[in-house]
């Protein structure tokens, strides 16, 4: 990522990192998606915890953090406007899906690969996946840019103080 102002670029280097961490856990359902039925699941249980530790808190982040600065800052613009608008739809539906996919895991898991029907769980994996595989490419390529376009001094320092007191959720400690 090539950011414009260094001494401003730290939230959104966060921002992306975390996304990078979101694209990670894309690469350990696969895995799963691609070894069914095969495996025997020990190792969801390990995927979803690492999966509930980082996606959901990064959406919210974006949701509730940048999107709304971003938002504040392209105020009449109307392209801005839409893909925002676009975007912040995306994210919610994504943070109501979370639930759905852990609670698959999980199921997945507790009924061991012989009674599952491996079909449908690779193919709701890799439906999910990929749709958050689409997602972070529109935060690298659209999110980001324009972040990196309209947002001031002010709005970085009110960015960083909100990552600061909220962090990202899922993030190493």
């Amino acid at each position: 990522m090539a950011l414009g102002h260094p001494h401003i670029e730290l939230p959104l280097v966060k921002f992306a990192r975390h996304g990078r961490r979101v694209l990670e856990a894309c690469d350990l359902l696969e895995a799963i998606a691609d070894d069914l039925p095969r495996k025997v699941a020990p190792i969801w249980r390990e995927v979803a915890q690492h999966c509930v530790a980082i996606m959901p808190g990064h959406y919210d982040s974006l949701l509730h953090i940048l999107i709304p600065v971003l938002k504040r800052r392209t105020r009449g613009d109307p392209d801005c406007e839409a893909v925002l608008a676009r975007l912040e739809q995306e994210y919610a539906d994504a943070c109501h899906r979370f639930p759905e996919l852990f609670a698959l895991l999980q199921d997945a898991q507790d009924q061991g690969v012989a009674t599952i029907d491996e079909e449908a769980l690779g193919y709701a994996l890799r439906s999910y996946f990929e749709a958050i595989r689409q997602q972070m490419a529109w935060e690298r390529d659209v999110l980001i840019p324009l972040a990196e376009r309209r947002l001031t001094r002010a709005d970085y320092a009110e960015l960083g103080k909100s990552l600061s007191v909220s962090g990202l959720p899922g993030r190493p400690r």
